[in-house]
């Protein structure tokens, strides 16, 4: 199928403005007829984008999943160092907050994610990064600051930019950076 003028826009608006209706109302609570209501649109040209609510959904959780997944193989094929590996974890996160947000705050995202593995994926990830954070033949130790570490700095970004302006600055990010490396470190 031709596209067609604009239907990468649009398309981009519907995203937009669920991901904003699914974070102020829930997943449950917004409607088709609320996304197309704040868009303008109708039904049918929203059902020219995405087939069902769900893909919407799917759609808005691939992209950082995605984001995740590549930040997780680039550091083992590359050999990132645990620094540069957290750094890229901070940054990736302070990106993908929104969508996050949703996620944590959402049972019934998660029971649809739950559905379609989306969360397994996103466990198995996690699972990759606090792999290469650990290191080789890791002891339990090892493995217990890694998985410490990952939470400091995936849950400590989600954590300060919910708080006042919702910027994570240089000072803040070093300071992240700094923790989840003293969680790794001991």
């Amino acid at each position: 199928m031709p596209k067609v003028a604009g239907s990468d826009d649009t398309r981009s608006r519907i995203l937009e403005v669920a991901l904003r209706l699914f974070i102020s109302k829930g997943y449950a609570g917004t409607s088709i007829a609320d996304i197309t209501s704040q868009l303008g649109i109708s039904k049918a040209a929203l059902y020219h984008h995405f087939g069902a609510k769900t893909e919407i959904l799917e759609e808005l959780v691939a992209g950082p999943l995605a984001e995740f997944a590549h930040l997780a193989e680039y550091a083992v094929v590359q050999r990132q160092t645990p620094e540069q590996v957290l750094a890229a974890l901070i940054d990736t996160t302070a990106a993908t907050r929104s969508i996050a947000a949703m996620i944590g705050n959402d049972p019934s995202v998660q029971e649809i994610l739950n559905e379609r593995a989306g969360l397994q994926h996103a466990h198995d990830i996690n699972d990759s990064l606090t792999a290469v954070l650990a290191g080789a033949n890791p002891t339990v130790a090892a493995t217990v600051r890694a998985h410490a570490a990952l939470a400091v700095a995936k849950q400590g970004t989600l954590a300060i930019m919910g708080t006042a302006d919702g910027s994570l600055d240089s000072a803040r990010r070093a300071e992240l950076l700094a923790a989840a490396l003293r969680a790794l470190h001991g």
